[in-house]
């Protein structure tokens, strides 16, 4: 695009450019600044100004306090008291009667169930019938033994029956460990009593666990009771315990070469034949002896847990600025429950030991007291720190696990003193105000 220069135009229009544009910025100049003065004279007086705008309403002091931490506490005292028996299975006094049932603690004898059949497949889906013997007169096929100590030196059996009862063990003490447990608190501000003395009412809780146990060696009185068997090995070996009859053995089938002997499919059949070692039917001979030397291992254990409800006044002394010590006192409810077990073990000299166990559980609601001092350090208006000790207070109870012995006709009672009277610890954690 061209543009058109015309010396003549541009000189007679400059001096009117000048001559009107510098008025008119004079005049814009003048009414904006009357523009503004008339809104100064709109403003309120100085003495009128607002300066309450109502922030107060929106500001609010915490008056809550909410602790939230761990507590360890000493652990529950237990006293353990009583004393019991242990019996083994127990055989019937008749020795003469043949085939009945007579349960030791090392074996069973029961009445002959020969012969004894069964079937099985082959694995061409054929059946396979055995037919076991029947066994001699005298002797039963159906006997266990689990003792390699019930073989005799002349190769018969003896079975044994055990009935151990226990001197008084005494009274045994044993102190819990400490107890790491929850401890949560809210605190409700009431005011100040002094310039830099506050008090409030808390409400908290706590759950700590209780664990005690111990054990001893306790004297025991040991009456055995030994039945002797005839044992008629029948061409076979007797097989190492644990051994129960009647039993069997396996056979590959081959014929009178040697060759296997296949079935449709092209497996071997496979036979099973008698291996079945005989007792006799009744006892040759019993005898009864008594160990008055004898020990037993006992073991007493309390386990379970208990929650304390704590409400009380607290007074809140200032320190510094962040700094300040709470001292709290009041009303401790505490609620236990509690399992009390007792263990007791005899080790005979043949088989397994034997083992009795009586149980109990029980729950108890406790009243007590509890006193505690604090530190609290505030690292904002909203959060801190809190660590400090505890007192508390509570009461004991007891607890009774019984056992039947159903050998002798007797009934153990032991009992458990279980004492939360006087606990003691340390408490830590975090303060959140709201």
């Amino acid at each position: 695009m061209k543009h058109f220069y015309l010396p003549g135009v541009q000189n007679r229009l400059r001096p009117l450019f000048m001559k009107f544009t510098i008025p008119a910025f004079c005049l814009l100049f003048l009414a904006g600044f009357g523009m503004a003065r008339a809104q100064d004279e709109q403003r309120a007086p100085q003495d009128e100004i607002i300066t309450d705008f109502g922030i107060d309403e929106y500001l609010a002091v915490p008056k809550f306090t909410l602790k939230i931490g761990v507590q360890t506490l000493s652990g529950a005292k237990a006293t353990f008291t009583g004393r019991g028996s242990i019996s083994s299975f127990q055989p019937p006094s008749d020795i003469t009667t043949p085939n009945i049932t007579r349960t030791y603690h090392d074996g069973t004898v029961l009445a002959d169930n020969s012969p004894v059949t069964f079937t099985t497949k082959n694995v061409d889906g054929t059946d396979n019938v055995y037919l076991g013997p029947v066994t001699p007169d005298g002797y039963t096929n159906n006997w266990a033994y689990l003792s390699a100590n019930s073989v005799r030196p002349d190769g018969n059996m003896d079975f044994h029956s055990y009935a151990v009862d226990m001197a008084d063990p005494g009274t045994h003490n044993k102190k819990a460990p400490t107890s790491l447990g929850v401890d949560i608190n809210l605190e409700r501000d009431l005011g100040k009593i002094t310039k830099n003395i506050e008090w409030k009412l808390v409400f908290g809780g706590s759950l700590n666990d209780i664990r005690s146990h111990t054990s001893d060696t306790i004297s025991a009185s040991v009456t055995t009771l030994t039945d002797t068997y005839l044992v008629n090995l029948n061409g076979h070996t007797l097989q190492a315990p644990p051994y129960s009859g009647p039993s069997q053995s396996t056979v590959p089938r081959v014929d009178e070469n040697g060759v296997p002997v296949l079935d449709t499919s092209g497996s071997q059949y496979v036979d099973y034949v008698d291996s079945t070692v005989y007792l006799g039917n009744v006892p040759l001979s019993r005898t009864t002896t008594l160990i008055t030397n004898g020990f037993v291992t006992d073991n007493w254990a309390v386990k379970g847990a208990y929650f304390t409800f704590r409400a009380g006044p607290a007074f809140n002394f200032r320190i510094t600025e962040h700094l300040h010590a709470d001292l709290g006192f009041g009303l401790a409810l505490m609620y236990a429950g509690t399992q009390y077990t007792v263990e007791e073990i005899y080790v005979p000299d043949t088989a397994d030991p034997l083992t009795t166990t009586a149980q109990n559980d029980e729950s108890k609601l406790l009243v007590g007291y509890y006193v505690n001092a604090t530190l609290q350090y505030d690292f904002t208006d909203k959060a801190g720190f809190y660590a400090g000790a505890v007192y508390q207070t509570g009461a004991s109870y007891t607890q009774t696990a019984t056992l039947d012995d159903t050998a002798t006709g007797s009934t153990a009672s032991y009992k458990a003193l279980v004492d939360l009277s006087a606990l003691q610890g340390f408490r830590m954690g975090m303060t959140f105000k709201f």
